[in-house]
Parts: C-alpha cells; structure tokens; sequence
C-alpha cells in the first residue's frame, strides 16, 4: 500500500500535472477553449462558498479554478504555483493560505492570498527554509492558529507569519485537521490509522479502532469530524458524540483524498478520488455519483433515461446492462459482427467518457454495425439521459475511473 504515501497523494503532481498544464492549460489556444473538472486531473483542495448555492472552487497543481454548476472551469489565480492545500479562514472565505512548489525544485513556504485567490504573496518560509507542506489545517475557533507538515509538525499562532516546531509527526501523513472548538485538538490521517492529540500534536493516540490506512480528515464549524478510513468507507463523528458513524462503504479499491462539506446545505459534499476524478454527494456522503455529467444526472433524467433503456436497448443490451450474452461477452453473431456488449461494470463502458457514450449513441459504432445511429430517434437530451441511467449501474471504482483515467485505474 505503499502508493498511499503523502508523496504519491499530492503529486504525481509533476508527472500528470505539468503535462496536463502544457496541452490544456498552456498557450494563448487556451484562452479560446473551455475545460471541465473532468479533465483535471489531480484536485489537492476543495471549498465551498458561503453563498448557499452550491458554489466552489477547487486547489490544483495549476492554481486556483471556480467551478460552474456543469463543470466548466474558470481560472482564479494566475500562476501561484503547483498548490498542495486550500485552507480557507473560517470567519472570511476570501482570505486563504496554501503552500507547494514554484518549480520541481522551489519551494513556496506559505503563501496568502485575501481576495479569494486571485492574487497570492509569500508570508513565511514556514520553517528555517522553504517548505511544501502537503496538510495543513486552520482553527475555526482561533484562525491565527494554523498547522503545517512536511517532515515536521509546525504550529503557526500569528496566522502563518511565523512558525513553530511541534515535533516529529506520526509517519506518512496524508491529512490534517483541527477541531472545531479546540485549536490544540489534532486529527490526522496517516498510513497507521486515524490519529487525535489533545495537546497541540505533541502526543498522539488512535482516534478510530479500524487501523486502516486513512486517506483524510476534516473537521468542520459545526463540529464535525469526517474522516476516510481505506477498504472500511467514509465515517463521521458528529459534534459531542464520541463515537464514529459509518456514512458509507463500497469504494475499494478506490479511496477518497479531498472533501468538503457545503456550510449552507451539509446533505451536499464534494470529493476527490485517488484518480482525480471529482464525486458529489447531495444526502450527506451516503451515496456518491460522478461530477461528470451532473447536469444530467438527476433522478428525473435517470428515471427517463431508465424508460428509454427499456423500450430501445434492452433486445441488445441486455436488463440493467448485462450484454446480449453475459456468459460470453466475446460472441458473435450469424454475420460475424461482435454481440452488444455489458454497459454495466462487466465490460468497459466506462472506459469512456460521457462525452465518447452519447456519440457513440447519437452516431453509432463506426466498430460494429449493429450499433446504429440513433441521432434520427433521439434528441441529444436523450443520449444525455441514457448515459445518466446507464451511469446509475456503476459501482465507485467505475465512476471514479472513468474515461482517460481507467488506464491507471487498469494498473
């Protein structure tokens, strides 16, 4: 499991992320182009706004992005650097603290930005020298005090201008929290478990008795802890309670690395995947479908879609997606063409994108000519509702690795 280090959890960052830069961010070409959370390919911090619409934004190796209710990015800061964290202030969203890399080898320290990302300065090395810190977390009852770690645990009481050391923290921390109402009481998520200290991380205890690797922990104002526990689901610890909650499970072998819960409406939260890919959750993280075509995947449209599915694919594609022939997804018919295939988890219907599956319905198949056009029966809105439906038989390996990601997901 040695994939779920802090290393590998916040970058693969100059592996994937430069090139990602490079073809979709870089060159005047990009200003005429429009791109989707879908195509991000690591989020390393997610925050909501406190406008009750759902709005949010979102930390990449790339800066900064707003993202629109159907996805669409739009760039917020220009150039801060490749950044490992988004840590807003609790009593003024706008006023944001990160750290991460100018370049491979530049370190940022902590930088600060107080209009809500657009701009960024260097408020402190973090340390003797210039840090990456990969967690931080701020208090929501006392914001001057913010934590950091590198290879060191660091307390900040002055609001990042200067650091102190803790101490050595617990080995491979993957995330950072602080409570609610406590600045000295830490969680932290490491490959040993979900850790808790009462004394500002000087000393440390399990916070949860699975000993899982834990993939992240967030506290909230309102005094929750959430936390991902790998191969056990999403748990929470509600506000003066002691014990942990399971929300949900069914992710392996996928983990979740980012979320956040929206203040207005604590029913909808966003999450990262260790593949990149963003999920959301509208009933409290209970259940989790992909961002990627969110502005089709209602209940009505999949409902629809359902109803489409029924009267036009299922002689082919079998009930629920299963294929022509489940036994022998391989076979072919009298002239030699390839049977219809599963849509459901069995094949690779999601090894494509929403994108790919609805012109692949709209247009047929240029591989099989059983697959018909469908662009004469169906509206797009048709094909969009399809693909919702379809996408509703997926189990969370599947949604999280959809499309381009499924080739990391395959190894």
């Amino acid at each position: 499991m040695a994939g779920f280090s802090g290393a590998v959890r916040r970058a693969g960052v100059f592996g994937v992320a430069f090139g990602w830069a490079v073809s979709l961010m870089g060159g005047a070409s990009a200003q005429a182009e429009d791109y989707y959370l879908n195509q991000m390919p690591r989020i390393t911090g997610i925050a909501f706004s406190e406008s009750g619409k759902g709005d949010f934004k979102i930390a990449s190796p790339f800066g900064i992005f707003a993202v629109a209710p159907d996805g669409l990015l739009r760039e917020v800061s220009k150039d801060p650097g490749a950044l490992f964290e988004y840590v807003a202030d609790p009593a003024n969203p706008d006023v944001i603290y990160s750290s991460g890399y100018r370049s491979k080898e530049e370190k940022l320290g902590v930088v600060k930005s107080e209009d809500g990302g657009k701009t960024w300065r260097k408020i402190s090395n973090g340390g003797a020298e210039p840090v990456a810190f990969g967690a931080m977390a701020i208090s929501a009852s006392n914001p001057k005090v913010l934590y950091g770690v590198a290879d060191k645990l660091m307390v900040s009481r002055d609001a990042g201008v200067t650091w102190q050391e803790v101490g050595p923290p617990p080995s491979e921390v993957l995330d950072l929290a602080v409570a609610a109402d406590d600045p000295a009481k830490l969680y932290i998520a490491t490959r040993d478990g979900l850790k808790v200290s009462a004394d500002g991380g000087k000393t440390w205890s399990a916070a949860h008795p699975a000993q899982q690797i834990a993939t992240l922990v967030r506290a909230t104002k309102d005094g929750a802890v959430y936390a991902f526990l790998h191969t056990e689901g999403l748990f929470v610890k509600p506000k003066g309670e002691d014990g942990w909650q399971k929300l949900s499970d069914g992710f392996a072998p996928r983990v979740l690395f980012e979320l956040a819960v929206d203040p207005t409406d604590p029913q909808r939260m966003m999450a990262a995947a260790d593949t990149g890919a963003a999920v959301i959750s509208t009933d409290g993280g209970k259940t989790w479908r992909s961002f990627e075509g969110i502005a089709y995947s209602t209940p009505e449209r999949i409902a629809q879609g359902k109803k489409l599915f029924t009267e036009n694919c299922v002689a082919c594609h079998g009930e629920k997606g299963v294929g022509e022939k489940p036994g022998d997804p391989g076979a072919k018919d009298e002239d030699g063409q390839f049977v219809a295939p599963a849509l459901d988890d069995s094949m690779h219907g999601w090894h494509h994108a929403d994108a790919q599956l609805i012109e692949t319905i709209m247009e047929g198949s240029p591989r099989n000519e059983r697959m018909i056009a469908w662009k004469h029966n169906f509206a797009r809105k048709d094909a969009e509702s399809l693909v919702a439906y379809i996408k509703s038989l997926w189990n969370f390996n599947s949604i999280a690795c959809q499309g381009p990601r499924h080739m990391q997901c395959m190894h």
